[in-house]
């Protein structure tokens, strides 16, 4: 009998939990996932990115000496990573977000892909914001050696910076007022 009983306790449990899955927890039907574009980027942020800048070589300077440091080769500039992680930022700067993913779903892949369709390989993405008047005073060395250590301070941005699987960098700056939006995209095999 007791073996009956668990076995009706399952069936209503999965039934119920199916119940979830299928309508979304609340009797609706689960919208339609949203294509995400793998062909364009998002038009305003791609006419206003900025190209290779001497922040953005300051702040793949500064990553590479952190990676001198931990004995990881030197990350080699990648013109089409640079592109996605420019359009990232100027992405940010208009549309006043602050993420890996913009509004529309466009994720660090996404993007490398909508830039090079040909791409194969692993994307990963370190992004950082600063605002205030001290942080645009700065030279860009000094300004690039901060973020590189403030990214260091975080255990998944430094995963990035010194894994030897990430071979091939882009570095993309979005400046508005005293804020600074800094994208570095990585690449490996």
């Amino acid at each position: 009998m007791r073996h009956i009983i668990m076995i009706a306790i399952l069936v209503f449990t999965a039934a119920g939990l199916a119940a979830c899955v299928s309508t979304g927890g609340n009797g609706n039907k689960l919208p339609k996932l949203q294509e995400v574009s793998t062909a364009s980027l998002p038009a305003e942020a791609s006419t206003t990115a900025e190209g290779e800048s001497p922040l953005s070589r300051a702040v793949l300077n500064a990553v590479n000496t952190f990676r001198a440091g931990k004995g990881v080769a030197a990350l080699a500039p990648d013109g089409h990573l640079q592109r996605a992680a420019a359009v990232q930022a100027a992405d940010m700067a208009l549309r006043d977000f602050f993420g890996h993913y913009n509004p529309d779903g466009q994720g660090p892949r996404e993007r490398v892909l909508a830039v090079n369709p040909d791409f194969t390989g692993s994307v990963a993405e370190n992004i950082q914001m600063v605002d205030g008047q001290s942080y645009a005073a700065m030279s860009d060395a000094a300004l690039a050696r901060t973020m590189a250590e403030k990214w260091a301070q975080s255990p998944m941005h430094r995963k990035n910076m010194q894994s030897p699987d990430l071979t091939r960098s882009g570095v993309g700056i979005a400046r508005d007022g005293n804020r600074i939006i800094a994208v570095q995209v990585f690449s490996g095999p």
